[in-house]
C-alpha cells in the first residue's frame, strides 16, 4: 500500500504524536488544516441480518455513528469552462433507466446492451480507445446474472394450489441453481438438509444467509435481483402469504431458474483523452451495473448509479471540447460493482504499470435533490481529498467508503469517492436503493450538469498535481 508520511522535527515530534492520537478519536487527523462544517448523528435504522445477507455489496467501512464533515482551505478552481456541449445528464439518466436495459444486472442481456450504448457515447463524444485494449470494452471473468422468471404456488393442507403472482405476492433473487420443489417453512436444520424445507429467515435471520430462505417485505418495492456471489436465493413474500405458510400443513411450491453463471464475462466500457503529460493520468469512474429486474419489478437505479455515469459522460463532453489537458484522462464505466468491484480491479491492474502517477475519482450516487456532495477518503488520500473538495467547493469526510475507488490504491495511485452522504446515512434516501423507487424524478439534473462542469475545470487546472510523499522521523 502507498504510504504518505508527514515530517515532524524537534519538540514538535511529541506534540504531533499526541495531536494525531487525539484527532483520530474524533475521526480527523492533525495533518489536515481544516475546520468542521457539520456534525450530526446518522439517521435511519440498522439493517436487519436478513437485509444484510440479501445484499452482496455493502460499504465496508461506513459506520452509522456521529460523522464529522470538514471544509478545506484549498481554493476553488479558477478555470471556467466556456461555450456549451451537446447533451445533458438528464438525457443519459433517462436512457439508462429505460426498461429495455432490465435494470442492468451485471453481465445480463440488458447490462450488455447498456455497455453497447455507452461505447457508442464514448465514440460520439470524441474519446479514444485506451491503448492496448483494441476496443471500447475491457472484458474480464466474473460471475454474471441472467434475468429470468420463476413460478410459485401456495399449497394448502388438502392439496389445493393457489398461484402467487410474481411482483405482487412474491419476489426472488437470482438463484444459483434450478429449484423445482414443494417446501415447508421451517428452521429445522434436519428438514432443510433433507430438502423438505425453505428456511424461515424472518425467524432465524443469521442462519438464512447460506440457505434458500424466505422472509417478508414490501414485495411491490422490488428486490435486488443481482446475485453474482452465488448465495442461495432469497424469497420475499407478503405478510399474508407468510402467515399462511406458518400454519400447519401449508407449503410453497417454487420453480426457480438457474440465473447465475459462475464463470462468465462482463465488460467495462473505457475511453481516454491524451494530455500533455503522458506519465500521469486522472481516472474518472462510475459503475453502470444495477439491481436488475424481477418479473414486472424493475429497479431502474437512477441514483445508484446512473447518476454517476451520467456525470461521467457529461464531464467527458466538456473535456473532449477543451484545447489541451494537463495529463491523460481515462473515463471508465465499471461493471459488476456488486461482485466485489471486479470491474474496477480489472482496470486498475491493467493501467497501473502504464503511469508513474494515477489519481482516481469514483462518482457514486449524485444529484439527490437538496443534498450536499461529499468527498470521502481516508487520511492516506488526504492530498487528493483536499484538492477535489476544495476545487469543487464541497465538504469532505475522513473515512474510507470502500467502493470501486478502493482498487486504485497502490504506490503510484490515489483515489477518493465523490458521493452524497445522504446515500449512506439518510433513511429516506438509502431506502430507495435497489428498489422500484430509484427513479430519475428524485434527481436534480442541474446539479449533475454543474458537477460535471466543475469536475472538468478541476481536471484542466489541477489534474497533474503531484502525489506528495513525506518522511516522518519517530
Amino acid at each position: 500500500m502507498r504510504k504518505r508520511w508527514r515530517f515532524w522535527v524537534g519538540l514538535s515530534l511529541v506534540f504531533s504524536v499526541l495531536s494525531v492520537a487525539a484527532c483520530q478519536n474524533k475521526g480527523q487527523t492533525s495533518s489536515e488544516e481544516a475546520a468542521p462544517v457539520e456534525e450530526r448523528a446518522a439517521s435511519g435504522k440498522a439493517d436487519t441480518e436478513e437485509e444484510k445477507n440479501s445484499n452482496p455489496k455493502t460499504y465496508k467501512n461506513v459506520k452509522k455513528e456521529t460523522q464529522l464533515f470538514w471544509a478545506t482551505d484549498v481554493e476553488p478552481v479558477q478555470y471556467e469552462m466556456s461555450g456549451t456541449v451537446e447533451g445533458t445528464t438528464e438525457t443519459y439518466v433517462r436512457e439508462l433507466t429505460d426498461p429495455k436495459y432490465q435494470g442492468r444486472s451485471g453481465g445480463s442481456e440488458g447490462n450488455r446492451a447498456a455497455a453497447d450504448w455507452l461505447a457508442e457515447q464514448f465514440q460520439m463524444t470524441g474519446l479514444q480507445q485506451l491503448p492496448g485494449l483494441g476496443s471500447w470494452k475491457q472484458s474480464y471473468e466474473t460471475a454474471v446474472t441472467s434475468i429470468l422468471s420463476g413460478e410459485a404456488f401456495l399449497i394448502a393442507p388438502d392439496g389445493t394450489e393457489k398461484e402467487l403472482k410474481l411482483g405482487e405476492d412474491w419476489a426472488f433473487q437470482a438463484s444459483p441453481e434450478q429449484v423445482d420443489k414443494t417446501l415447508s417453512l421451517s428452521t429445522d436444520h434436519t428438514l432443510y438438509e433433507e430438502g423438505k424445507a425453505i428456511w424461515d429467515a424472518k425467524a432465524e435471520p443469521k442462519d438464512g444467509s447460506e440457505k434458500l430462505c424466505l422472509t417478508t417485505g414490501e414485495v411491490s418495492e422490488g428486490i435486488l435481483y443481482t446475485n453474482a456471489l452465488g448465495v442461495p436465493s432469497r424469497i420475499t413474500v407478503t405478510d399474508a402469504v407468510y402467515e399462511q405458510l406458518k400454519q400447519e400443513g401449508y407449503q410453497i411450491y417454487l420453480r426457480l431458474p438457474d440465473g447465475i453463471e459462475e464463470q462468465g464475462t462482463a465488460d467495462n466500457v473505457v475511453g481516454y483523452l491524451p494530455g500533455k503529460d503522458h506519465t500521469k493520468a486522472v481516472v474518472l469512474g462510475a459503475n453502470f451495473d444495477g439491481a436488475g429486474q424481477c418479473g414486472p419489478l424493475l429497479m431502474p437505479g437512477a441514483y445508484n448509479n446512473v447518476s454517476g455515469v451520467a456525470t461521467l459522460l457529461q464531464t467527458a463532453r466538456w473535456l473532449a471540447a477543451s484545447d489541451e489537458l494537463p495529463c491523460d484522462v481515462i473515463f471508465a464505466a465499471f461493471n459488476t460493482e456488486d461482485n466485489r468491484e471486479k470491474g474496477s480491479s480489472a482496470l486498475s491492474e491493467y493501467i497501473e504499470k502504464q503511469y508513474t502517477q494515477i489519481r482516481m475519482v469514483n462518482l457514486k450516487c449524485l444529484g439527490w435533490k437538496d443534498q450536499p456532495l461529499t468527498v470521502y477518503g481516508a487520511d492516506s488520500e488526504a492530498d487528493l481529498r483536499k484538492s477535489l473538495a476544495g476545487g469543487l467547493g464541497v465538504q469532505y469526510a475522513d473515512m474510507d467508503v470502500g467502493g470501486d475507488e478502493a482498487a486504485f490504491r497502490e504506490e503510484n495511485m490515489s483515489s477518493v469517492v465523490l458521493i452524497q452522504d445522504a446515500c449512506l446515512n439518510k433513511q429516506e434516501v438509502s431506502a430507495v436503493l435497489h428498489s422500484v423507487h430509484d427513479v430519475p424524478e428524485n434527481l436534480d439534473f442541474a446539479m449533475l450538469d454543474e458537477t460535471a462542469k466543475k469536475l472538468a475545470a478541476w481536471i484542466i487546472e489541477r489534474g497533474d498535481e503531484p502525489l506528495v510523499s513525506y518522511v516522518v522521523y519517530w
